[in-house]
């Protein structure tokens, strides 16, 4: 019997210390891995703990740099829950902190904005919209062909130097170009992985006529 309850004791102390002992974690999850330039994405996640009113951290890293920077802070609910809002500039890694514990990093790609203006027959401008000037990257013109139902280049353009915009960091890259193009196809300016990269993803802009 004595040594029955020796069993039941230690057991029921180890079972103590491994509970005691179980560590806390924190998790972290992007609403959108890849976002247009200036729109916001919801990260949320949870702690183990499932203890309300825990601050957790919100670290970013940016594309091009190394150093881990608070962007944001939120507090967990009833469950241990909590969600914030971040608009990446560029493309950023995301960690999320609570005390001395971290969670996976989730990093979200950015894409440019890309607008294509008509300003007369054979004659475009385009805008590029991003968290940097893409000064001397390359868009390509293309229009729409019906029979083959895709996207054929038309021209390269080279982007013109970049001016700031409404608000930092943001910096507007044109360019002004010819082509030609039958009347009334669909046209389009389209910014590859290659050009955008290392910060930015490939991005496409609104569908104009000729």
């Amino acid at each position: 019997m004595k040594l029955y309850a020796a069993i039941l004791f230690a057991g029921a102390v180890l079972a103590g210390v491994a509970s005691a002992a179980a560590p806390v974690t924190v998790t972290l999850v992007a609403s959108a891995t890849v976002v247009q330039y200036g729109k916001p994405v919801n990260l949320s996640g949870q702690l183990s703990t499932k203890r309300a009113n825990q601050s957790v951290t919100i670290q970013a890293t940016e594309c091009g740099s190394t150093r881990q920077a608070r962007t944001a802070s939120a507090k967990t609910n009833a469950t241990g829950a909590y969600t914030v809002a971040v608009t990446p500039a560029l493309a950023t890694a995301y960690q999320a902190t609570f005390k001395n514990v971290k969670s996976p990093a989730v990093t979200v790609s950015v894409k440019p904005v890309l607008q294509l203006t008509r300003v007369a027959r054979g004659s475009y401008s385009v805008k590029v919209t991003a968290g940097q000037a893409l000064t001397g990257k390359a868009v390509l013109f293309q229009r729409y062909a019906k029979l083959r139902k895709r996207w054929v280049q038309v021209k390269r353009v080279t982007l013109a130097a970049a001016t700031p915009g409404p608000a930092k960091p943001t910096m507007i890259t044109p360019a002004a170009f010819k082509a030609k193009v039958a009347r009334g196809t669909r046209v389009r300016v389209l910014i590859s992985k290659a050009q955008a990269a290392p910060c930015y993803v490939t991005a496409a802009s609104n569908a104009v006529r000729a």
